[in-house]
Parts: structure tokens; C-alpha cells; sequence
């Protein structure tokens, strides 16, 4: 029972960063935008657009993949969730919302699927240091490496 009110508490938490966020932001967070939110941080990892909008139909709400979609590449655009190539999936951001200039590095488990983000300023940076000499101009978005977490390493022995 401890760990459900814990459980509420960061997804109410982190909701009311996310809005106050848009509103800092001048961007509409819309009940459907909410809604997306919410559901990607139930999940407590990464989820793909088809699994959001399964879980919006068994809450009753009706949504094309399209919106969910476009309420996904809004969350991406605040700042708030990440995209994850590698697992053709989105999670939230683990760090600060406010540090939308961060390049997170994205460790995503080719096993169970579970992705793990390094939010360090520091990787970035490091990234445009080393692309300097190649005249390659480094965005800021997320960086992935593809792998096997050690839980499924020590699964596998």
C-alpha cells in the first residue's frame, strides 16, 4: 500500500511540473496531452504509441493513433518524454524538465526492452567537443546505445 501512495505521489508530482512547465512555456497542456502523460509515467518505462492508446480505450477514451501520436511529439517538444529509437518507443524524462538542452544518453536493453537515461549536461558537451573537428553540428537530442542491461546479463548466465 506504501509504494501505491508513493506511486501517486511522483505521477501527481511530475504532473504538476509538466503543467506548470507548458505554462511557463505558453504551450496548451490539453486534458488529452494530460491524459498521454499520465499513462507514460504509469508505465514506469518506455511504451509505444499503439500501447498508450489501448490503455486510453480501456479507460473508455477513444483516440486514432494519429493523435496520440501528435500529443507524443508535443510531450517530445516540451521537454517532458523522450523518444527512443532503438525501442520505437517514448519515456517520460527523468531529470529536470527545465533542462531541455540536455542530451540524455539512452542505454535501451535489446532483451526486455527497458530503457535507462543518463541525464548528465556533461555528455553533450562532450559529444560537440569531440564532433568540432568534423564540422558536424551536434542537435542536443538524445544519443542511444543498444545493449543488454545486467538484469537480463545475469538472467542469461
Amino acid at each position: 500500500m506504501k509504494n501505491s501512495r508513493i506511486q501517486e505521489s511522483f505521477v501527481r508530482r511530475r504532473l504538476a511540473e509538466a503543467e506548470a512547465l507548458c505554462r511557463e512555456n505558453g504551450a496548451s497542456f490539453t486534458s488529452l496531452r494530460r491524459e498521454v502523460f499520465e499513462l507514460l509515467l504509469r508505465k514506469a518505462g518506455p511504451a509505444k504509441a499503439y500501447d498508450l492508446q489501448a490503455d486510453m480505450i480501456a479507460t473508455g477514451h477513444r483516440a486514432a493513433p494519429t493523435t496520440v501520436y501528435r500529443a507524443l511529439d508535443f510531450l517530445t517538444e516540451q521537454g517532458l518524454v523522450h523518444r527512443v529509437n532503438a525501442l520505437n518507443a517514448f519515456v517520460v524524462c527523468s531529470g529536470d524538465f527545465r533542462h531541455r538542452q540536455h542530451a540524455p544518453l539512452m542505454l535501451a536493453c535489446s532483451t526486455c526492452e527497458k530503457s535507462t537515461e543518463i541525464a548528465d549536461p556533461d555528455v553533450g558537451e562532450y559529444i560537440r567537443r569531440a564532433l568540432a573537428p568534423t564540422g558536424f553540428h551536434f542537435q542536443g537530442s538524445a544519443v542511444e546505445i543498444r545493449g543488454v542491461c545486467e538484469s537480463c546479463r545475469i538472467a542469461e548466465k
